[in-house]
């Protein structure tokens, strides 16, 4: 009798979402659907102590026993927080001290102090396991001075005398590539394939691709995609240069380096104008064939916490702004680790601190909600943009794709907003349902009134509106109404039984 009466009792649930609402069905996944994070190997986990022969925790130019396998033991954790993807720093052997990868001395060995070969193989593979993707930063404009190419006479022509790209003063003195030379150009499409073949890697993120020239990296394309006709290949870009040209080149994104600028300038503080970002990014949308990877920070840059803590401001409350923005535009984004817990740190080696894992619960719960919006939503990956308000930090813009509509909302300012949007943009017959916070907005006298909280942002769906559901609602009054009937049974029959008993 209970087990009926509980079936009972939960039916007018079960019939509730049954009535879920519409979406638009979900496609192949693809390279624009994808999220990214950064992790520098030797500052992110230590998961074998057997290799930390060069490490010294008290000297942050030192190795810090960061390793592959502990990047493997954490994928779960990286997933968890909503990431598809992974672009580890530089796989291959250093010059002492080389932590960071990009003083590489041999590009067929692993740094011995990250790994083995088979160890990165197996983190590959537990990427692959887990449906994540793994992208290597593979420089190719530099090396260490001590690489035995630099030493070896007959090779004098494999470098530049004078490099034009400015030097990271972090890393100190470098060996520039002459990558109009044949032999260095086949000697680096021999590694890319090499690499491919033996760890099955997904992509490269090719550090200083925009100082390469662009007939050096149409040959490296054709080859490394002959190799693995789905590889994908990410450049590193710069204020000064238009990423669209890299296109031609076979490139599939760049980074956006000047709409990671204006980002930074937005959000390290409140009441910020976000009209040079919407200019960016409609730029970005009327060359749709070329994807722009957005970030806030890198491992070449300071810390966006950095910039934030210089105007005084609470880094959580920032970086959540600053994410559903990422999240939302077009483009992928790609974090750079640390990120998830406010990692702070000037440029070079203070950008590069150890991760410790002390989870910001609110921050990454956040970073979960918007990353679970953006893999549910083709409209956040694949549709239009197009700004509908912006002024003194309050920004509005709007994302369709086929039937889905997706309006996001970001208070960048220090008091709540008020936006009016004419229900003719929208739908005057639809309803705006918040999902993040929740709430609905309906149009009154054909307008849409959104009002949003200081620091507070929200992502909107327009919907159909909820009205009385005439099945709904005879399906609960047929529920009333066996629940009278088995009432009056179970009375009747207990009746009957002190009748007998009588």
């Amino acid at each position: 009798m209970k087990k009926k009466l509980c079936s009972l009792v939960l039916l007018p649930f079960l019939l509730l979402y049954a009535f879920p609402v519409g979406a638009v069905e979900k496609e192949e996944r693809t390279w624009q659907d994808e999220t990214m994070y950064y992790l520098m190997t030797d500052r992110f986990y230590n998961g074998d102590n057997k290799n930390d022969t060069e490490i010294n925790n008290n000297d942050m130019h030192a190795y810090q026993g960061g390793d592959f396998t502990g990047a493997a033991s954490k994928l779960d954790y990286i997933k968890d927080m909503g990431f598809t993807s992974i672009i580890i720093s530089p796989v291959f052997q250093n010059a002492d001290a080389g932590y960071h990868g990009y003083w590489i001395t041999d590009f067929y060995e692993t740094n011995k102090q990250f790994g083995s070969l088979k160890e990165l193989q197996q983190l590959v593979k537990e990427a692959h396991d887990r449906g994540m993707k793994v992208i290597v930063d593979f420089p190719i404009t530099r090396v260490s001075p001590a690489h035995p190419w630099v030493k070896d006479t007959g090779k004098a022509e494999w470098f530049r005398a004078k490099s034009e790209q400015q030097e990271e003063k972090w890393l100190g003195p470098m060996a520039v590539l002459n990558l109009e030379n044949e032999a260095v150009k086949q000697e680096l499409m021999k590694v890319g394939k090499w690499w491919i073949e033996k760890t099955d890697v997904d992509g490269y993120y090719l550090s200083d691709a925009v100082h390469s020239p662009i007939s050096f990296l149409q040959d490296f394309s054709k080859e490394v995609k002959q190799q693995k006709s789905s590889f994908f290949l990410l450049g590193e870009g710069s204020e000064e240069e238009d990423i669209e040209r890299f296109k031609e080149a076979g490139i599939d994104s760049m980074m956006n380096a000047k709409l990671s600028a204006s980002l930074r300038e937005q959000f390290k503080t409140v009441n910020q104008p976000s009209d040079q970002s919407a200019s960016l990014l409609n730029e970005t949308t009327e060359k749709d064939s070329f994807l722009s990877a957005n970030y806030f920070d890198s491992n070449k840059t300071a810390r966006f916490t950095k910039m934030i803590e210089q105007e005084n401001m609470f880094p959580g409350t920032r970086w959540m702004l600053a994410f559903t923005y990422l999240y939302t535009i077009p483009g992928f984004p790609v974090v750079y680790y640390g990120s998830e817990v406010a990692l702070n740190g000037e440029e070079g080696v203070e950008s590069h601190r150890l991760l410790s894992f002390k989870e910001d619960q609110e921050l990454i719960d956040h970073m979960k909600k918007v990353s679970e919006l953006r893999q549910k939503l083709p409209a956040l990956t694949k549709g239009t943009y197009e700004p509908i308000y912006d002024k003194d930090g309050m920004t509005v813009f709007k994302r369709q794709y086929q039937d889905e509509t997706i309006v996001v909302a970001v208070n960048n300012s220090d008091k709540a907003q008020k936006v009016v949007i004419p229900a003719e943009e929208l739908n005057g017959n639809k309803e705006l349902r918040g999902l993040l916070s929740g709430g609905m907005v309906r149009p009154e006298e054909e307008k849409f009134t959104l009002i949003i909280d200081r620091e507070e942002s929200e992502i909107f769906a327009l919907a159909e509106k909820t009205g009385v559901n005439k099945l709904f609602i005879t399906a609960l009054a047929a529920v009333y109404v066996i629940f009278m009937i088995f009432i009056y049974l179970v009375w009747k029959r207990g009746k009957a039984a002190r009748a007998s008993n009588d």
